[in-house]
């Protein structure tokens, strides 16, 4: 519900609920280019930081997965229909769509990993924030590409959605799949330390 609820309001606080008065890819362009970094923010820190504040007792890579799989389910419900107001091509939309999903994924095994009982949690959140917008911060002092944009989603997702009909100029499929590569050894660690753990009791809320 929380997940569906920062998609509408993203929406909202970007394209609007009127129609312009010239309804152009130009000029829905940069507002879904706005949407999707605010979504971007929702599930990369947003989600991550809400659980790891609020969620009581030892979660398991489970309870995570759900969690992920419906903020996944949550996106592509908004995503792909993007592609009817903009004039960013099938192939760049499957490239936004790997590169934010792959770091929703990273983002559920970074939580995964911190919601065991024997970590700090506010340690792990503070440690993910600084991956997430590490981009960002490399891009602002002028570290040529592609390392910024692979520390964090925002600067891969600028370079992604130009506002203009410009070609890509990074390697557009390498910066999709690292997120999922990423994501692939974190899941793999978190199997493998779960196995460790000792046996439980999973709490009743979720």
């Amino acid at each position: 519900m929380c997940s569906f609820i920062w998609i509408i309001a993203c929406f909202a606080a970007t394209i609007g609920l009127s129609a312009p008065i010239q309804p152009t890819s130009g000029v829905y362009t940069p507002s879904v280019r706005a949407m999707l970094a605010l979504l971007a923010v929702g599930a990369c820190l947003l989600w991550p930081i809400a659980r790891l504040a609020y969620a009581h007792g030892a979660w398991t890579p489970a309870r995570v997965a759900v969690d992920m799989i419906t903020i996944m389910v949550a996106f592509h419900a908004i995503f792909w229909p993007l592609h009817l107001v903009t004039y960013w091509t099938a192939a760049q939309m499957m490239a936004i769509d790997l590169l934010l999903c792959g770091w929703i994924a990273a983002t559920g095994a970074w939580m995964a990993l911190a919601l065991r009982p024997d970590r700090r949690r506010m340690v792990w959140s503070t440690g993910w924030m600084a991956i997430v917008v590490a981009g960002v911060v490399l891009d602002a002092v002028g570290l040529q590409a592609p390392v910024p944009e692979l520390a964090g989603p925002y600067a891969a997702l600028l370079r992604l959605t130009p506002e203009r009909t410009d070609s890509v100029v990074i390697p557009m499929w390498s910066v999709a799949i690292w997120p999922w590569i990423l994501a692939s050894g974190a899941w793999a660690g978190v199997l493998l330390t779960s196995k460790r753990l000792p046996r439980t009791a999973s709490p009743a809320n979720l």
